[in-house]
């Protein structure tokens, strides 16, 4: 008896998402997450600070791993000397 032959399956289309709605879906982070959000911020202004680029580019994958922006909103004015 001889073996038939089958089609493979056609690959699926990739889901059409629309990223204003994906933006509104996106779920606010609570308290916890925005503090160790914003400790990242404070971490990695630090380590550009002191030219620790390499520190610095690992804090910015923590940072892009929660979906966190890699800048900050400015809240206060800058420090003076």
């Amino acid at each position: 008896m001889a073996a038939r032959k089958t089609t493979p399956p056609e690959p699926l289309e990739p889901d059409v998402v629309d990223e204003e709605q994906a933006e509104e879906e996106k779920p606010q982070p609570t308290a916890v997450e925005a503090a160790y959000i914003e400790a990242l911020h404070r971490e990695r202004e630090g380590y550009t600070r002191y030219d620790r680029q390499d520190r610095a580019a690992a804090v910015e994958a923590e940072l892009k791993r929660l979906g966190a922006p890699l800048e900050r909103a400015v809240t206060r004015p800058p420090e003076t000397a």
